[in-house]
C-alpha cells in the first residue's frame, strides 16, 4: 500500500509539473547553456548531467571489493579474502536528468553499482515544499558527507536513499525545517518517521535530526530511535571543518555499512549505537584540495565474533587539472573490532580520474 501511495503521489505531482508551464521563468535554477541543457518551453528546462570516474585500487591486507563496504566482514567466515589485491572500475560513473518548470522540480539519477548495471539513486518530484519519491533520508546530513575517493565513505553517519514523502518549510533564509514519512530501510512494508531543523549562517550551518521506527525485522519487533547533530564551519581561509554525531537504539542498519541482525536487536532488546564522523579540508590555491576524514561506529553490545565497532580514516588529495577534469589520490585504513576484543585492519591506496559534464 505504501509503495502504491508513492506512485500515486508521483503521478499527481507530474501532472502539476506539466500544468505549470506558464509560471515565472525567474524561478528556474541557473544553469550554464550547453548541449546538455534544453529549454523545452519558455520556463521549462531539462538538464542532463553526470560524470565518468575511473577508480584504481590497491589493497594491502584484504580484498575489500570495489568499495570499502567489505570492512564490516573482514575476519569472518566468507568475508573478504586475506592478502593484497588490485582492481579498477568505472562503477561510480553517474548519469542524471533534472527538470524544472516553475515551482516544480524532478530528478532521475543513477550509477552503475546495481547488481545488473545501472541502478537508481534518486527519482523524485518536488512542488514547493512537498517532495515525493526516492531521495536521501531526511535523517542524514548531506553537507557533512566525507569528500573521499572511496565510494563507501567514513563510518559513523546516517546514510540511506529511500522512497519517502517529505515536507520542507523555510520560514526565512536561515532556517529550514523538514519532516518525512519514509520506507523503512529494513522492511519495505513499514515506515519510519523523521524530523530535521537546519540553521545556516555566513560561515556554515548547524542541523539536528531525529528518527523513530516501529517495524519488524526477520520476525523480530524493533522500536528504534535516533538523534543526529551535525555542522560545518569555514574556520579559516580555505579551511573547512565538518562533523556529525549520531546516537540511538535499533538503528545500526541506517548508518553507513548497514550493520544488521544482532547489531540492531539482541534478545528482544534494541542495541544502542553511537556514531561520529569528523572532516577537515584545506584548499591550496585554485586547484588543489587536501582532505582528512575519520569515522567511528560503536555498538553498545556485541557477541564474541560479532562486530563491536568500525573505525575508518581517509587521507585524500584532489587536483583540478581542468574545469571539468579532476585527479585524486587517497590512503585509507579501516579497523573492525569484535565483541571479544579481536581487531582486524585493512589498508588501501586509491587513485581516481573524473570527468564531469
Amino acid at each position: 500500500m505504501y509503495s502504491h501511495l508513492f506512485r500515486t503521489a508521483c503521478s499527481l505531482l507530474a501532472v502539476v509539473a506539466a500544468s505549470s508551464a506558464s509560471a515565472d521563468t525567474n524561478s528556474l535554477e541557473a544553469a550554464q547553456k550547453s548541449p546538455f541543457v534544453m529549454d523545452i518551453t519558455e520556463n521549462t528546462r531539462l538538464t542532463f548531467y553526470g560524470y565518468v570516474k575511473g577508480t584504481f585500487i590497491s589493497d594491502s591486507d584484504y580484498d575489500l571489493g570495489d568499495t570499502t563496504f567489505g570492512l564490516k566482514n573482514i575476519g569472518t567466515i566468507g568475508g573478504p579474502a586475506a592478502g593484497s589485491s588490485k582492481r579498477a572500475h568505472l562503477r561510480e560513473s553517474r548519469l542524471g536528468f533534472f527538470l524544472q518548470s516553475g515551482d516544480v522540480r524532478a530528478r532521475i539519477e543513477g550509477d552503475f553499482f546495481g547488481a545488473d548495471g545501472l541502478r537508481t539513486r534518486h527519482a523524485y518530484v518536488a512542488w514547493k515544499g512537498v517532495m515525493v519519491g526516492q531521495n536521501w533520508t531526511n535523517f542524514m546530513s548531506v553537507e557533512t558527507l566525507g569528500n573521499t575517493i572511496d565510494f563507501q565513505g567514513p563510518a559513523g553517519l546516517p546514510f540511506a536513499r529511500l522512497p519517502q514523502l517529505r515536507y520542507t518549510f523555510k520560514p526565512n533564509e536561515n532556517w529550514r525545517v523538514s519532516a518525512s514519512i519514509e520506507e523503512d530501510v529494513g522492511n519495505a512494508d513499514d515506515q519510519h518517521y523523521t524530523f530535521a531543523a537546519r540553521y545556516g549562517f555566513d560561515k556554515g550551518m548547524m542541523r539536528v535530526a531525529g528518527l523513530y521506527r516501529d517495524t519488524t525485522l526477520a520476525g523480530t519487533a524493533v522500536k528504534g530511535w535516533g538523534l543526529s547533530l551535525s555542522g560545518t564551519y569555514d574556520a579559516w581561509d580555505g579551511g573547512k571543518l565538518s562533523g556529525i554525531y549520531t546516537t540511538g537504539e535499533g538503528i545500526s542498519d541506517i548508518l553507513v555499512f548497514g550493520l544488521s541482525g544482532a547489531a540492531v536487536t539482541t534478545g528482544g532488546n534494541e542495541v544502542g549505537v553511537n556514531g561520529l564522523s569528523l572532516g577537515i579540508s584545506q584548499q591550496i590555491g585554485d586547484k588543489t584540495t587536501l582532505v582528512a576524514t575519520t569515522g567511528y561506529t560503536d555498538l553498545e553490545t556485541a557477541a564474541a565474533t560479532d562486530t563491536k565497532s568500525l573505525t575508518t580514516l581517509h587521507l585524500s588529495a584532489f587536483h583540478q587539472v581542468a574545469s571539468n577534469v579532476q585527479l585524486g589520490v587517497e590512503y585509507y585504513t579501516g579497523t573492525r573490532k569484535q565483541g571479544n576484543g579481536v581487531k582486524f585492519d585493512a589498508d588501501r591506496i586509491l587513485f581516481s580520474a573524473k570527468f564531469t559534464f
